[in-house]
C-alpha cells in the first residue's frame, strides 16, 4: 500500500493505492476514510489499481478552512480532480452511500472521467413518493452528540454499532465504534445535511447510460437506502443487482463483496426488460 496527496481547492486530499492494473476508486459512506475500505481494496488488489481516499476534512485529508461548509458537488469536484490527479484517463468507480450520491454527482457532471460506476444504495431520496423519503434534518440541539446521531442513522437503515457490531467495523476509520470522532462529527454537522439537500440531474446521468450498475444489500430490503436503489435501478432501465450483506456489507463481508463487485465490474448492466 502506497499513500499519497493530491492538491484541491482550498486543502489536500490523502488518498491510497494498492495492487496493479486499471484504476478502480473507491468511495466510501458515512464517516469513513481511505482505511474504511482497505480490506475491500486488498481483496479487488490483484486485479485493480484500488485508490480508496479521505474526503475533504476527513482524518489526513488537510482543509484550509475546516469551517467550510462543502455539498455533494464539491465532494464530486474532488473526485474528479483525483482521478485527473492519477493521470489514468477514466476510471471505474465503486460509491456506497454518500460515496454513491458523490459518485452519481461525478457521473452526471463528468460522465467522460468514469468507465464503469457501482452504486450501492445511494440515500436519493428524490426518486422516492414523499411520504417514503427519510428526513436528514437531524436537530443537534436535542441530540447534541453526534456519535449517538450516528448510531440513530445506522439503526434506522439496518446496521448496528457500538459493541454489537461485526468486527470489522470497529476498526479505527471503518465507520463503526472506532471512526475519528472528528469524523463523525463532520459528517452529522456538515454531510448529513447536505445529503438531505441534495438533488441530482437523473436526465444528465443518460450519459452514462449501459455504464452504471445499481445495487443493493441482500439483508437491506424494506430499508430506505435498498428503496432508493431499487428506483434508480428502475429509473435507469437496468436490473438491480444485490450484493452480500446489510448497507455496511462491504466492510462486514469484505472478501465475497469483492468477489461478487469483481463479477459486476467485468460485465455490462443487465437491462430489466
Amino acid at each position: 500500500m502506497n499513500t499519497h496527496l493530491a492538491e484541491v481547492p482550498g486543502g489536500t486530499l490523502y488518498y491510497q493505492t494498492r495492487g496493479t492494473g486499471p484504476a478502480l476508486i473507491l468511495s466510501c459512506g458515512g464517516p469513513g476514510n481511505a482505511d474504511t475500505l482497505a480490506p475491500l481494496a486488498e481483496s479487488l488488489q490483484d486485479t485493480y489499481t484500488v485508490i480508496t481516499y479521505d474526503r475533504r476534512g476527513y482524518s489526513r485529508s488537510h482543509l484550509d478552512d475546516p469551517a467550510e461548509k462543502a455539498g455533494i458537488a464539491r465532494h464530486s469536484d474532488d473526485l474528479r480532480r483525483l482521478i485527473t490527479h492519477l493521470g489514468t484517463g477514466p476510471a471505474a468507480v465503486f460509491g456506497t452511500s454518500f460515496g454513491a450520491l458523490i459518485a452519481l454527482d461525478l457521473a452526471a457532471t463528468a460522465p467522460a472521467d468514469i468507465g464503469t460506476l457501482v452504486v450501492h444504495e445511494p440515500p436519493l431520496g428524490q426518486i422516492l413518493a414523499s411520504t417514503e423519503r427519510q428526513p436528514f434534518d437531524l436537530n443537534l440541539d436535542t441530540e447534541p452528540d453526534p456519535a449517538a446521531a450516528l448510531n440513530a442513522i445506522a439503526a434506522s437503515v439496518g446496521v448496528k454499532r457500538g459493541l454489537n457490531a461485526d468486527g470489522p467495523a470497529m476498526r479505527p476509520g471503518g465507520g463503526g465504534a472506532g471512526a475519528r470522532p472528528g469524523d463523525v462529527e463532520l459528517f452529522i454537522r456538515r454531510d448529513v445535511p447536505a445529503i438531505g439537500d441534495y438533488h441530482l440531474d437523473l436526465d444528465r446521468l443518460d450519459a452514462m447510460a449501459g455504464r452504471i450498475i445499481v445495487t443493493a444489500s441482500e439483508e437491506g430490503q424494506g430499508f430506505y437506502p435498498y428503496q432508493c436503489a431499487q428506483r434508480l435501478a428502475a429509473h435507469l432501465g437496468t436490473r438491480l443487482v444485490e450484493l452480500p450483506g446489510n448497507h455496511a456489507g462491504m466492510i462486514q463481508q469484505p472478501a465475497e463483496f469483492a468477489g461478487r463487485l469483481r463479477s459486476l465490474l467485468r460485465q455490462p448492466p443487465a437491462s430489466c426488460s
